[in-house]
C-alpha cells in the first residue's frame, strides 16, 4: 500500500466498546495467530511460512495499517489483512471469532472499505473456501458479489543457495 511513514489509520469506537484499529506488533500476534488457527474463523489456514510474528511485523513496518484488528476491552476478536498492488485490492486472512461474528465482520470492512477507497480502490475482492455457507452468509451479508468457484495452486520454493 501507498501510505506516508506517518499515515495513521483510523481509530473508532463502534457499538458494544468495539474498536478497530492497526495491528501493533508488540502487542497482537499471539491473539491474532490464534484466530488464524480457529477452524471457524475463516478456514483455520494458519501456515507457518506467512504467518510467522516475523512476517506480520514486517509487513506493518514496510506498509503501515495493511493489518486491521477489531478489539473488545483488551480481547481481539478479529482481524483482516489489506494487500493493495495499485492494480488490485484483496481482503486476506479476515479471521472473526464466532461469537459476535457479523458485528465485528461489518466493523473491520467498513474500516477496510475506507482505506481502500482511500487509495482509488472501486472494487476488493476476498477469497472464502468454495462450497461453505458459513462464509456465504458472511461475505453477502456485507454486500459481496459472489464470484465463480476457483482453486489455488501454490508451490514452495526452495532456499537460495
Amino acid at each position: 500500500m501507498k501510505f506516508a511513514k506517518d499515515a495513521v489509520c483510523l481509530v473508532f469506537v463502534i457499538m458494544k466498546n468495539m474498536k478497530i484499529s492497526p495491528y501493533n506488533p508488540s502487542t497482537d500476534y499471539e491473539q491474532v495467530a490464534a484466530l488464524y488457527r480457529l477452524p471457524n474463523s475463516f478456514g483455520g489456514q494458519f501456515d507457518d511460512a506467512r504467518d510467522t510474528k516475523a512476517r506480520l511485523d514486517g509487513l506493518v513496518t514496510r506498509k503501515p495499517n495493511t493489518i486491521l484488528v477489531a478489539e473488545r476491552g483488551e480481547r481481539i476478536v478479529g482481524t483482516v489483512t489489506l494487500f493493495e498492488d495499485g492494480r488490485s485490492a484483496w481482503l486476506y486472512r479476515f479471521a472473526i471469532q464466532p461469537d459476535g461474528e457479523q458485528e465485528i465482520a461489518a466493523a473491520l470492512w467498513s474500516e477496510a472499505k475506507r482505506v481502500m477507497k482511500e487509495l482509488g480502490h472501486t472494487q476488493v475482492l476476498v477469497y472464502a473456501p468454495a462450497g461453505d455457507e458459513h462464509f456465504l452468509k458472511r461475505y453477502t451479508s456485507l454486500g459481496f458479489i459472489k464470484g465463480g468457484d476457483y482453486t489455488a495452486y501454490w508451490q514452495d520454493l526452495d532456499p537460495l543457495s
